[in-house]
């Protein structure tokens, strides 16, 4: 990414949004999804910026991808293209005769995150998650005079995160453990290792693992136990299987390959984290950082994970941190649907409405018909729903 960014003009990235990788294929037989970049070298000094079309499918034969190309180039020629900065309004739609084939956007080259805008199906989103993600909540149909500030940080700006498992489990010499699946009815050492999303409906969860230490780590043991925490942040989530973001264990506990540590000085905000990490909203926090290599799943190592855009909650108040607090005592042990059904997930839409009017005191309206119709944007994306039949209906 920085490479391109710095020596190249003219950006130009084509995907396609659609939930197989086949069909994510530009090519004939590779059965790979694939981006197409054309750029030119430049001496002088790039913008910086780049266009990013997305294709709604992929052409059937030469003739479409003729008409295609035209219809790219037609569009491109327009000096008023949308930019993603513009707000949540979509992309310059490309056409085909009446048919809208696609869509493109003038973004930032960004070399800090990855490009958010490849393989989307409604270009709305990711202008919601840049606009979210920089401290203005502004929703589709919602006009620029009534969008909110929202304060926002990095996760490594609000609490502390932990060791990665390959230095907690394994042959190396910095690791202290061996694992022991399914825990002892006390465990020592009790670890949140694996995902089994049958197990992960509810915010607060289980460990389902415990360590027993390697015989002279004992010093590296109780270096690795004091990263131990009772929030942990999700570091490959299977949107279309996975409800939670942060899962939250009663006692302290260490994380492991799917679930990383993320340790609080203040127990309410690590509550207002959880609460926070695990509406709609947060979950477009983390789809927008994340990489999509794979439909239907994102994934952050704990180095990206340190630099994730998320909910200050250093910034709430004692008043704000008590009404998490009452809003996770109530809905502790509520039944989430996985991520991708959040636009018919009753228990989402009642966290995302008690999370924006209690917590961050937000006008009651802005829960309703522009977050109800960003959830609907969001499940539909094809890097959100992976082609589950459980996506909305008319889905990309």
């Amino acid at each position: 990414r920085k490479m391109i960014a710095d020596g190249y003009r003219d950006v130009t990235v084509m995907t396609i949004a659609a939930p197989s990788a086949n069909d994510q294929s530009f090519s004939a037989d590779t059965g790979m999804a694939e981006t197409m970049m054309i750029f030119r070298e430049s001496a002088d000094a790039p913008s910086g910026r780049g266009i990013f079309i997305s294709l709604k499918r992929r052409p059937a034969n030469e003739m479409e991808s003729v008409e295609t190309a035209r219809a790219i180039s037609a569009a491109a020629r327009d000096s008023n293209i949308r930019r993603l900065e513009d707000g949540p309004f979509g992309g310059t739609p490309i056409s085909v005769g009446n048919e809208i084939i696609g869509e493109m956007v003038d973004a930032p080259l960004s070399v800090s995150e990855p490009w958010s805008t490849v393989g989307i199906q409604d270009f709305a989103v990711p202008q919601t998650a840049w606009h979210l993600t920089r401290g203005t909540l502004w929703l589709p149909r919602m006009i620029s005079e009534d969008a909110c500030p929202l304060p926002m940080a990095t996760i490594q700006d609000i609490c502390a995160v932990g060791v990665n498992h390959n230095n907690i489990v394994g042959n190396g010499n910095r690791t202290a453990f061996t694992l022991t699946q399914p825990p002892s009815s006390n465990p020592t050492y009790p670890m949140l290792w694996n995902h089994n999303a049958k197990l992960e409906t509810r915010m607060i969860v289980a460990p389902d693992s415990e360590g027993r230490v390697k015989r002279g780590r004992e010093s590296r043991a109780g270096e690795i136990w004091e990263t131990r925490s009772r929030a942990h942040h999700n570091a490959d989530f299977r949107f279309n299987s996975q409800p939670l973001t942060v899962a939250y264990t009663e006692d302290e506990t260490i994380g492991g390959t799917a679930w990383k540590n993320i340790k609080f000085a203040n127990p309410s905000q690590e509550i207002a984290h959880t609460l926070w990490a695990n509406t709609t909203l947060g979950m477009i926090c983390y789809w927008h950082h994340s990489t999509r290599q794979q439909s239907g799943r994102g994934r952050i190592p704990i180095t990206a994970l340190r630099t994730m855009p998320t909910l200050d909650v250093r910034k709430l108040t004692d008043t704000q941190l008590n009404a998490a607090k009452n809003i996770f005592a109530d809905m502790r042990a509520a039944e989430f649907l996985p991520a991708n059904e959040s636009y018919r997930d009753p228990t989402r839409r009642e966290l995302d409405a008690r999370v924006l009017t209690e917590i961050l005191a937000l006008p009651p309206e802005i829960a309703a018909e522009p977050l109800e119709l960003l959830r609907q944007k969001w499940c539909s994306e094809p890097s959100v729903h992976g082609g589950k039949k459980t996506a909305p209906p008319n889905s990309g």
